[in-house]
């Protein structure tokens, strides 16, 4: 009898495991404040990262290979699911006079 109690008691859905996380990201004379230069989230994350600058930068996450160009001025957002794993540098590419740097890292961590 019980087996049947079972069989007729609906599924209920289990809530996502994932969050989103949305960031915000100042960039001063082309450096991220020490508190924003490590960004930790889970994998599964839904994760939307928005740049100001007060300078044009060409901002890429590597492992995740998205790029924005971010202005003076404007917001420019990054958006990805947090899938893969690891430490993932975040760089400013580089440009007329400026050598690529690593503005901090994105650290993505198993559920």
């Amino acid at each position: 009898m019980a087996w049947r109690l079972a069989m007729m008691t609906p599924l209920v859905a289990q809530p996502s495991m994932a969050e989103p996380r949305t960031i915000d990201l100042v960039i001063r004379g082309g450096s991220l404040p020490p508190e924003q230069r490590l960004i930790r989230v889970q994998q599964g994350d839904a994760v939307t990262l928005r740049w100001t600058s007060d300078q044009a930068l060409s901002l890429h996450l590597h492992g995740y290979d998205v790029e924005r160009r971010v202005v003076p001025g404007a917001t420019a957002t990054m958006s990805f699911t947090a899938r893969a794993t690891g430490r993932f540098p975040i760089e400013v590419h580089a440009s007329e006079g400026r050598r690529a740097t690593t503005l901090g890292y994105l650290e993505v961590h198993p559920r």
